[in-house]
């Protein structure tokens, strides 16, 4: 679906996330703050289905789902992740933007290919991303991120606090009879 035909609720929802996609790419962290809830919470979702249009589609409508192996949890660890992938890239850039609604009209997808360098390798960097955003009050709350964690991880770029203890809240998941490590929730 396009902007157009996006349900009410989405069309603020989409202001917002234009905004933090606007701030990531300048590296603005306090413009990336004011987009965020108090408990903000950011999902990384291991798929490789990201990387072709009927894959995307498929992430989108609920049939494909990646496996969650970082669980960033509340606005400061958000914001200090956000803070290490400004230093670990140069730029910092998505490009192909794409804004696509679910089926249901509920919520709010952004489709990107990654045109990044890492900056203590020179390194291209071009994974493919599917973000899946959640808005309480006018604020994110939730941000399922699903692309080729491999891809990252492969980097060698050793992760800064926030991320750790998102790795570790990950394999949580992975046990808990609460949270999925299977459903981006």
């Amino acid at each position: 679906m396009n902007d157009e035909t996006r349900a009410p609720a989405t069309h603020t929802g989409l202001g917002i996330a234009r905004e933090f996609v606007r701030a990531v790419e300048a590296k603005d962290i306090e413009a990336v703050a004011r987009t965020l809830a108090d408990d903000a919470r950011q999902l990384f979702m291991h798929t490789r289905s990201a990387t072709t249009p009927d894959g995307v589609a498929d992430v989108i409508a609920g049939r494909t789902r990646g496996f969650c192996v970082a669980d960033v949890k509340g606005r400061s660890e958000v914001l200090a992740y956000t803070r290490a992938i400004f230093d670990k890239f140069t730029p910092l850039l998505w490009r192909d933007h794409t804004w696509r609604v679910s089926p249901d009209g509920g919520e709010l997808f952004f489709h990107g290919i990654g045109d990044m360098v890492v900056a203590r390798t020179g390194q291209p960097y071009r994974n493919t991303y599917v973000i899946r955003f959640d808005f309480e009050k006018g604020r994110i709350v939730l941000m399922a991120e699903y692309g080729n964690a491999f891809m990252y991880a492969g980097l060698g770029v050793r992760p800064n606090g926030a991320e750790f203890r998102g790795l570790l809240r990950a394999m949580g998941r992975m046990v808990s009879p609460r949270l999925s490590s299977r459903s981006g929730r």
